[in-house]
């Protein structure tokens, strides 16, 4: 922001927030805009958010919302807090500049996706969709919540463990959508989405390939695109997110029952992050079919076999000096961590992928007892959650 040429000031916190705002206000020189982090200790976003409308010298400055999990509020309740845009985390540099300006320019909500040929007009929220979407992941937890996604929003779904799977079954069989995820072994799906758009086609028209990628760093949009992808959509993202996404191209269905909204966390139970985020997990309660505890626990017991299979060949890799197998691991249990709701193990997780990548092994290393210490908090919940002994 301060690049852009903008005055800008941190709070920690949402009582900083405000102290800074009515500051700011007494000084004659009140804030343009406020970039709200959703989920904060004592205070949450939306909390603050609505703090800041109940006091009139306040509610001029326009708000947007950050948020990294799906178990964000809805539009009409981000609405009523006065919140001009919603974006999730991470963004790109040229993503929150296009959405800054949007903001202060008082345009209305929308995600920013890349820019594909000729989408259809989104479907209105909480309409199911029609059509076949070939899923190409290979991580289990993140093929469980992109799976009940996908049931909820009404589509049908084939799932591919990686790119080589995707190419013949696109060969093989009619699609009217791919999510391909960026990161696989076999083949990854940059090389996939290059090899279909090689492929002739099998019916008149282009089919669309929304790339799913946990990275989102700078670049990775363009070399989505340069493999012939349509559209980018970081990860972890929400229903909503993934409905607006897919409804560029797919067309809508019937009308879909909204889910439940789920109850803040007290401002007591937010002062210590929770190691398993409860609001995510109530989010994964409401794309259960049944209602149930049913996804929640195949997720869960799916997370503990994963990090704990992946512990001791993580921490072999470390000390071998492997950064690209150090670089994988963390990767791949970054993106589950956050599906889970374990937010701050997967900021952990990200910290070390980063240095692994930057072959920074002594930073990457740093990060290791954190990450240990994180993760026997996260599985500790998790056995608590199911029922079994730690």
């Amino acid at each position: 922001l301060e690049g852009w040429r903008m005055h800008v000031t941190c709070a920690d916190g949402g009582a900083a927030a405000l102290q800074a705002m009515a500051d700011a206000v007494a000084a004659h020189r009140p804030y343009d805009l406020a970039v709200l982090d959703m989920h904060m200790p004592q205070m949450d976003g939306l909390q603050l958010a609505q703090a800041i409308q109940r006091e009139p010298v306040l509610a001029r400055t326009r708000l947007m919302m950050l948020t990294s999990t799906y178990a964000a509020p809805d539009e009409a309740t981000r609405r009523a807090a006065g919140i001009v845009r919603h974006v999730s985390k991470p963004m790109r540099r040229a993503d929150l500049l296009r959405v800054v300006q949007g903001v202060l320019a008082g345009t209305a909500d929308t995600e920013p996706q890349a820019h594909a040929s000729a989408p259809r007009t989104p479907a209105a929220g909480g309409a199911t969709l029609q059509g076949t979407v070939l899923l190409v992941e290979d991580n289990p937890i993140n093929q469980g919540v992109a799976r009940a996604m996908l049931q909820r929003l009404g589509l049908r779904m084939v799932l591919a463990q990686n790119g080589r799977e995707a190419v013949d079954l696109v060969r093989g069989q009619d699609f009217d959508l791919v999510l391909m995820d960026c990161q696989m072994p076999v083949m990854d799906g940059y090389e996939a989405a290059a090899a279909i758009r090689a492929l002739p086609p099998r019916h008149p028209g282009r089919l669309p390939i929304v790339a799913l990628t946990a990275n989102a760093m700078q670049g990775d949009e363009q070399r989505c695109r340069r493999a012939g992808m349509d559209a980018f959509l970081a990860k972890p993202y929400s229903l909503e997110q993934l409905r607006t996404t897919l409804a560029a191209w797919l067309p809508a269905g019937d009308a879909a029952p909204a889910p439940a909204a789920v109850a803040a966390p007290a401002a007591e139970e937010q002062a210590c992050e929770a190691a398993i985020d409860v609001a995510t997990l109530e989010a994964l309660r409401e794309l259960d079919p049944e209602g149930g505890d049913a996804l929640v626990d195949e997720l869960l017991r799916g997370f503990l076999a994963m990090a704990r299979d992946a512990a001791d060949a993580f921490d072999a890799a470390a000390e071998r000096g492997d950064t690209a197998a150090v670089a994988r691991s963390a990767h791949a249990l970054k993106s589950a961590s956050a599906n889970v709701g374990a937010h701050r193990l997967a900021r952990l997780y990200r910290a070390i992928e980063h240095a692994a990548r930057g072959d920074d092994l002594a930073v990457a290393r740093a990060q290791l007892p954190a990450m240990r210490a994180e993760l026997d908090r996260v599985l500790a919940q998790a056995d608590a959650l199911l029922g079994q002994p730690a």
